[in-house]
C-alpha cells in the first residue's frame, strides 16, 4: 500500500484553502455532475452518495443544493482539518477520516464521486486500489463521477497561472507553475508559491505538489481490470488551453443482466 501524499494547504495551512478555493467557483462545474448523474441514474434512486477525498467540502455543497431532492451521504478524507470544513458546511453529511484508496464500508451508493482527489493518485498501484473501492461501493444501478485534472495524451505544459483572493483580514497571491519534470513517468509537479497579505506585514511560502498523470489507456485499463465499464467525457473547457474531463464509470454487466436484457 502506497500512502497519499499530505501536503500543507490541506492540514497546517488548512486555513488558506476556503479563500484560494471560494466556494462560488465549484457552482457551474457541479450543475453540470448534477445533470449528468441524474440523466444516467433511475429516477428517485439516489439519496445516498460517497464522496472519496472531499477536501473541504466546496464541490459537495453545489451537489446537494442542485440535487433537488433530500441528499446527504459519507465524506471521505485523510485530513482532519479538511473534514472539519465539511461538516461546518454540511452538518447532515457523515464524515470519515481515511485513506479514499482503502476505505471499507460494506454498503453501497448509487452516487460515489471523486473530484480533485483524483489527481493525487501517481501510481498504477493507487489507481488500482481506487478503482477497487468505487467498483465494492457503487450500486448496481449507480453512476461514479471522477474529475481528472490532466491526461498524459493531450498535457502540453508548463501552464502558468497568478490569481488574487482576498478577504476582510489578508490578501493572498498565489503564483501557479504546472509542469511535467520528466514525460515518461506517470506525475507532473505543480509548484505553489503563496504571497500572503496581512495589514503591513507580507509572508511568502512554497508548496510543490506531485499529481498524477496517466493516459486515457492506463485509465480504462484500470478501471476495467477493477471490474467498471466507463467512459471520458469531456466538459465545458474552464481554460482555453485544456480540456475538462471527466471519468464516468458504471458497474460492469454480468452475463445474466445481458441474458435478461435480451430476453426482455
Amino acid at each position: 500500500m502506497i500512502a497519499l501524499p499530505r501536503y500543507p494547504l490541506y492540514d497546517d495551512h488548512s486555513d488558506l484553502w476556503p479563500l484560494v478555493a471560494p466556494l462560488e467557483s465549484f457552482e457551474d462545474e457541479m450543475t453540470t455532475w448534477v445533470a449528468i448523474a441524474q440523466e444516467t441514474l433511475p429516477p428517485g434512486s439516489a439519496s445516498e452518495f460517497l464522496d472519496l477525498g472531499s477536501g473541504g467540502g466546496h464541490h459537495l455543497y453545489h451537489l446537494i443544493q442542485n440535487w433537488g431532492a433530500p441528499l446527504d451521504g459519507v465524506a471521505v478524507d485523510q485530513e482532519e482539518a479538511m473534514l472539519a470544513r465539511v461538516s461546518h458546511l454540511l452538518p447532515e453529511v457523515k464524515t470519515l477520516v481515511g485513506d479514499m484508496t482503502q476505505v471499507e464500508l460494506h454498503r453501497t451508493f448509487a452516487l460515489i464521486c471523486v473530484h480533485d482527489s483524483f489527481c493525487y493518485l501517481t501510481t498504477h498501484r493507487q489507481l488500482a486500489d481506487l478503482f477497487s473501492v468505487i467498483a465494492r461501493h457503487l450500486s448496481p444501478q449507480g453512476v461514479a463521477l471522477v474529475k481528472i485534472e490532466a491526461l498524459a495524451d493531450e498535457f502540453e505544459g508548463p501552464y502558468r497561472y497568478l490569481t488574487t483572493f482576498h478577504d476582510d483580514e489578508r490578501e493572498v497571491t498565489v503564483t501557479h507553475y504546472e509542469w511535467d519534470p520528466d514525460p515518461t513517468d506517470d506525475w507532473l509537479e505543480v509548484v505553489y508559491i503563496f504571497l500572503e497579505r496581512r495589514e503591513k506585514q507580507v509572508t511568502t511560502r512554497e508548496e510543490r505538489h506531485r499529481l498524477g498523470l496517466f493516459s486515457r489507456a492506463d485509465l480504462k485499463s484500470a478501471w476495467t481490470r477493477a471490474g467498471l465499464r466507463g467512459e471520458i467525457r469531456e466538459l465545458e473547457r474552464w481554460d482555453e488551453e485544456r480540456s475538462n474531463p471527466l471519468l464516468v464509470l458504471f458497474p460492469k454487466v454480468t452475463s445474466a443482466e445481458i441474458q435478461n436484457g435480451a430476453a426482455s
